[in-house]
């Protein structure tokens, strides 16, 4: 369904495969992927994905300059940051100036990103 795109912004190949292949296991069929912030404001704008999973540290565009701009351009937007440093300034800030709605520590558990993504998509639907 259009409605329950996901964005992946991160920018290590290997955990951006892991995230799509464990999503689309679960039932969530459309996933997208970019490796920077600048990609995923890009991908955003032209895609609008219902929840975006957002890295903090990227090369190009950071993933608090990216969530910037996304809500900038669409207040609604849905991101929850990933991040291994969630305690950092950088991360708070992000949360706190109300770019993110969440942030999950990396390594991240599959329960508490399931939970993260059905706040805003509901269950997944059923794997085909």
């Amino acid at each position: 369904m259009e409605n329950e795109r996901i964005l992946v912004v991160e920018d290590e190949d290997r955990l951006s495969k892991l995230l799509t292949d464990v999503l689309e296991l679960t039932g969530y069929q459309n996933v997208q992927i970019v490796n920077n912030g600048h990609e995923g404001v890009e991908k955003y704008k032209k895609s609008r994905p219902k929840i975006v999973l957002m890295d903090l540290e990227m090369p190009v565009m950071n993933g608090y300059d990216s969530s910037k701009e996304i809500k900038e351009y669409d207040p609604r937007a849905n991101i929850v940051l990933i991040t291994a440093d969630p305690w950092s300034p950088f991360a708070q800030k992000t949360l706190e100036e109300g770019y993110a709605s969440q942030i999950i520590p990396k390594p991240f558990r599959l329960d508490e990103l399931f939970e993260a993504i059905k706040r805003f998509l509901g269950p997944a639907p059923s794997p085909h």
